[in-house]
């Protein structure tokens, strides 16, 4: 009973993010380091001490993006430049045209979600970007659009430049992810067009590129040709592939009067690699 309680209150949290060495949280802590410092410095010296409380925490979840999560679908650079601009250009039109706080802060966020959405660059720190812009104080206000240019994109670039720079030298976390690749084994037929049909069908949104779900998968492939446990199958009209050198061994057992009428199962092995050898199954 305490096991079955367990197992659905992990349902409920959910499975978590996926594990990552030493190494990966090293590289991401102090590019995070130095990006963010970088990010309060400018800040500070443009709009004071009080927006730079502000910008940082919006400028640290796209920290998070870019360095802990580098070929994120919602880390690329069109909705990490397009995000931020938009929803600085929307915080401060809010700011500009809504005298009262409260509902300024609300049509600047959710203005901020519809654009996002609609021009296809969704980033979550673009809200809190717009948030900013809308009751950010004097302080921001006084800076009217300029805020979009300075510090808005200004901070954008310096993170956006970092994180080129701090993950070029491994060539398996590139940013941005068409600069990273991969060893692609051999697998059947599989375009990324064929993932996106997928996911689609499946109706969600996947913080995860169409190339990068195509290396996965070519992944996963492979490690199930390498596995040699015995697969059981209806009999019926099958095509077995193996590779140059791999017997595969087919063993039909029939379960009771299915003979008559031709039903049963057939288990296929992979036994070992050897010369090609083509056996013909009737």
């Amino acid at each position: 009973m305490q096991e079955t309680r367990f197992a659905r209150l992990r349902s409920l949290i959910g499975p978590g993010t996926t594990s990552v060495g030493w190494a990966e949280v090293t590289i991401a802590g102090l590019s995070a380091l130095i990006g963010i410092a970088a990010v309060h410095l400018l800040t500070d010296w443009v709009a004071g001490a009080q927006t730079a409380i502000f910008m940082v925490g919006s400028m640290g979840a796209t920290a998070v993006l870019l360095f802990a999560v580098p070929h994120g679908a919602l880390s690329q650079p069109w909705p990490v430049f397009g995000g931020h601009l938009i929803s600085a250009v929307i915080g401060v039109a809010a700011a500009d045209w809504i005298p009262v706080p409260a509902l300024a802060a609300g049509i600047a966020v959710s203005g901020s979600i519809a654009a996002m959405q609609l021009l296809r660059c969704i980033h979550p720190p673009g809200g809190a970007t717009a948030l900013v812009a809308a009751i950010g104080g004097s302080a921001v206000q006084d800076l009217g659009y300029g805020y979009v240019l300075v510090p808005v994109l200004a901070n954008t670039l310096i993170l956006f430049t970092l994180a080129v720079a701090a993950n070029y030298p491994f060539h398996w976390r590139r940013y941005p992810i068409a600069l990273a690749h991969w060893d692609e084994p051999p697998a059947p037929p599989l375009s990324s067009r064929h993932l996106q049909a997928a996911v689609r069908d499946l109706n969600v949104v996947v913080d995860i590129t169409p190339a990068e779900l195509d290396a996965i998968a070519r992944r996963a492939i492979t490690h199930a040709t390498e596995d040699h446990s015995p697969v059981r199958l209806p009999i019926g009209q099958r095509y077995v592939h193996a590779e140059d050198g791999e017997v595969v061994t087919i063993h039909k057992r029939l379960e009771g009067d299915e003979e008559t009428h031709g039903r049963g199962h057939i288990t296929l092995n992979v036994v070992g690699r050897q010369a090609r050898e083509t056996d013909e199954v009737e």
